[in-house]
C-alpha cells in the first residue's frame, strides 16, 4: 500500500514538475501564446468587420466563431508545446530518466490547458467588447474548461503523433477536426442556449457528453501514447 502512494505522489511531483518546465520555457519566450493571441485577435475583428448581422442570427453565429477560432488557436499552442522537447531531443531524455509517457502526455495536455486558459479569456473579452456578448449564467466558465479540456488532449495526441513521424502541420489540422466536432457541436450548443436564456436545463445532455469525451480522450490518449512510445523503442 506504501508503495503504491510513494509511486502515486512521485507521479504528481513529476507531473508537476514537466508542466513547470513547460511554463517556464513559454513564458520565457511568449512566442506561442503571443501569436496564438494575436491570431485569434485578428480573426475575431474580421469577423465583426465582415459580419454586421442582425439580433436573431447574431447569437448562433457567434456561438459558432467562438469555438472554430478557439480550436486553431489549439493547434498553434499544442503544436508550439510539442516542439519545445524535439529542438533539443529532451523527450529522448526525459524517458531514458524512466518517467512515464503517460505522465509525459498528462504534462503536456496540463501545459496546452494553461496556455490556452489565458487565450480562452482573451477570446471571450473580445467578443465581449466587439459583439456586446454577455452570458447569463456562469455556467459558460465550467463548458470552457470541460471543451478546453477535451480539445488540449486531442491536439496534444496528434501533435506528438505528426511531429515524431514529420507530419506536415496541415495534416495536423485536418486529422484534428473530425476528433473535435463532438466538442464543437456540444459547445456551440451550449454557448447558444446561455447567450440567449442562461437555463441550464436545456444544455445538460450535451454537459453531459462533453464530460464523456473528456474522460475518453484523456484515458485513452495516456495509454495511445504510452503504447506508442514502447513500440517505437
Amino acid at each position: 500500500m506504501n508503495i503504491n502512494s510513494d509511486n502515486i505522489t512521485k507521479d504528481i511531483k513529476t507531473l508537476y514538475s514537466l508542466t513547470k518546465k513547460d511554463l517556464k520555457l513559454e513564458l520565457r519566450s511568449l512566442s506561442t501564446i503571443l501569436i496564438t493571441i494575436v491570431f485569434a485577435a485578428l480573426i475575431v475583428v474580421l469577423f465583426n468587420i465582415a459580419f454586421p448581422f442582425g439580433v436573431a442570427q447574431k447569437n448562433e453565429i457567434i456561438s459558432i466563431i467562438i469555438w472554430v477560432v478557439f480550436l486553431f488557436s489549439s493547434l498553434i499552442v499544442s503544436s508550439g508545446m510539442i516542439e519545445l522537447d524535439t529542438k533539443d531531443n529532451s523527450l529522448e531524455l526525459i524517458l531514458m530518466y524512466g518517467i512515464k509517457s503517460e505522465i509525459y502526455f498528462l504534462s503536456k495536455v496540463l501545459s496546452v490547458f494553461t496556455i490556452l486558459s489565458v487565450v480562452q479569456l482573451t477570446i471571450f473579452s473580445l467578443f465581449y467588447v466587439l459583439f456586446q456578448l454577455s452570458f447569463q449564467n456562469p455556467v459558460i466558465i465550467l463548458v470552457a474548461i470541460l471543451t478546453n479540456i477535451g480539445i488540449s488532449s486531442i491536439t496534444v495526441i496528434l501533435g506528438i503523433l505528426s511531429v515524431r513521424n514529420n507530419l506536415n502541420q496541415n495534416i495536423l489540422s485536418i486529422l484534428v477536426i473530425p476528433f473535435t466536432l463532438p466538442y464543437l457541436l456540444g459547445a456551440v450548443e451550449v454557448t447558444n442556449q446561455l447567450t440567449e436564456s442562461g437555463n441550464i436545463n436545456y444544455i445538460l445532455n450535451s454537459l453531459y457528453a462533453i464530460v464523456a469525451f473528456d474522460l475518453i480522450f484523456l484515458i485513452s490518449g495516456a495509454i495511445l501514447i504510452g503504447v506508442y512510445f514502447k513500440l517505437e523503442k
